[in-house]
């Protein structure tokens, strides 16, 4: 694929995500969130299919309303990297009081996963609320020009 057609991807995607809501971009999110949860639970606690997708579901629906809060509260308060570092530490407790509590597993696992799922949605998160500032930058630049 050459450069401009990676723009144009980029550019498209770029529109789409500054284009929903906090709500709209939550479910974003919390889809994202489900695939990066589903396959740490299989590979970390080793569990059947139904149990990873039961924690693939369940897991990331309480963090995407986490995540709704954050964005709705305070996207425009915080930068993109101290919101990505305040939802880890949110998810991190979510995480692992689920896995431990609900699911019965290991607590080393459960803490595993609290730790390993949690960076790997903050990197999720941030790429997000990345590409949402850049639309706002850029509508300032069109606007004060």
């Amino acid at each position: 694929m050459n450069w401009m057609k990676k723009l144009i991807i980029v550019s498209k995607l770029n529109t789409l995500i500054h284009s929903l809501s906090s709500f709209g971009l939550s479910i974003v999110y919390t889809i994202g969130h489900v695939l990066i949860s589903w396959v740490c639970a299989t590979l970390i606690f080793n569990v059947d299919f139904l149990l990873a997708s039961a924690d693939a579901i369940i897991e990331p629906i309480i963090n995407g309303f986490w995540f709704y809060l954050l964005h709705k509260f305070a996207h425009d308060k915080l930068r993109p990297t101290v919101l990505a570092v305040v939802y880890t530490l949110g998810h991190f407790s979510i995480a692992s009081m689920w896995s431990y509590t609900f699911l019965d597993v290991a607590l080393n696992l459960a803490v595993l996963d609290a730790i390993i799922e949690p960076i790997l949605n903050g990197f999720w998160f941030y790429a997000l609320m990345y590409y949402w500032n850049l639309q706002d930058k850029s509508d300032n630049q069109f606007v004060s020009s």
